[in-house]
């Protein structure tokens, strides 16, 4: 079942679902060589791996289109982060899949780093998962070496689990308790 996508306004963002309009700031991302250091490998939607850094907007548009692939199939998608009184795009936020167990993701603009906003930007996502599915367990695999991420998903409350996968540890975000 195909998702839909709501947009989020927080105090700096809005959050809007990722799609070819913003073909130019994706390359812009994808093309720079930290976001890409702790991505593990990136595939489009029939598997076949696209190199990183991105080489050309062609290829930064492939992950456009598996996003709303995933989208279309119901199980995961991106939103653009934009600064709201800008309008420029310098990240996205979403989920690698959706279900029991959803994964958070996110990638930030280097420019951009060190400012709280993708701190902003996932507790907006965590708030939405928690409302659209209150039971789900949140995930977000992290580099060991990402520094910046652990401290991140520790922010919010995601917890360790000594438990790897490609070299990235799982952090975990229980659900709420009915009382909570």
């Amino acid at each position: 079942m195909p998702l839909q996508i709501d947009t989020i306004e927080t105090r700096r963002l809005l959050l809007t679902a990722l799609s070819f309009n913003h073909s130019d700031p994706m390359f812009r991302l994808w093309s720079h060589p930290d976001v890409c250091r702790y991505s593990g490998t990136v595939t489009d939607y029939d598997r076949i791996e696209i190199p990183m850094p991105a080489a050309s907007p062609a290829e930064s548009d492939k992950i456009i289109d598996f996003w709303q692939r995933a989208a279309a199939d119901g199980w995961g998608f991106r939103w653009a982060m934009l600064d709201r009184s800008s309008g420029r795009m310098f990240g996205h936020i979403g989920f690698n899949s959706l279900g029991p167990v959803s994964e958070l993701a996110y990638h930030l603009h280097p420019d951009h780093w060190g400012k709280g906003i993708m701190s902003e930007a996932a507790a907006a996502a965590i708030d939405w998962a928690r409302q659209s599915t209150p039971e789900t367990t949140l995930e977000a695999f992290i580099a060991p070496e990402n520094k910046a991420s652990i401290r991140l998903a520790l922010g919010l409350n995601f917890t360790p689990t000594g438990q790897f996968s490609d070299g990235a540890e799982c952090y975990r975000l229980e659900p709420l308790s009915p009382t909570q």
